[in-house]
């Protein structure tokens, strides 16, 4: 359970220093996608950043799907090395990503969008936007992501049962 924790917490670290790093260098509707609709418009007209900014965003995602893969796999051949079964990978699985989502909504959503200001300094034309006082702004796509994590968890799991023999 350590293992899946503290591996958990690394993708954590990685997600957050990616949003922090890349965000300012990516083009401005990758970034909107994930705000409030008001801010979404308000924004709508913002220059884009030269384009090798973009593409060190894009290498800094890249890097960070690839250390998220890898953090599963790590997390699926460890338990099989260890003798783990189908509900015991799926539970390891599940606990890593609602760590995960706990971390995202908490650090990410709540704090970094909501409280920071962080893409207020990125998106300046967006201060007054009623959106970055409405924490609930995408509580639906939150619980979808909740509710449909066990089922792609047990998936995944025998995934790596079948692969693992």
């Amino acid at each position: 359970m350590l293992t899946t924790i503290i591996t958990s917490l690394i993708l954590c670290a990685v997600e957050f220093l990616t949003i922090v790093l890349a965000s300012p260098m990516a083009k401005p509707s990758l970034i909107l996608h994930f705000l409030p609709e008001d801010i979404r418009a308000a924004a709508k007209d913002h220059p884009e950043p030269p384009k090798w900014k973009q593409m060190i965003a894009h290498i800094l995602l890249a890097v960070f799907l690839l250390a998220f893969l890898g953090g599963i796999v790590f997390l699926g051949v460890d338990g099989l090395k260890h003798g783990y079964g189908f509900w015991k990978l799926t539970l390891r699985f599940i606990l890593a990503l609602y760590i995960i989502k706990l971390f995202d909504i908490v650090v990410q959503d709540q704090w970094l969008v909501m409280t920071s200001g962080f893409f207020q300094r990125i998106f300046q034309e967006t201060k007054d936007c009623a959106g970055w006082r409405n924490r609930g702004f995408n509580n639906r796509n939150q619980l979808v992501r909740i509710v449909i994590y066990p089922f792609l968890c047990m998936l995944t799991a025998a995934l790596f049962r079948w692969i693992g023999g």
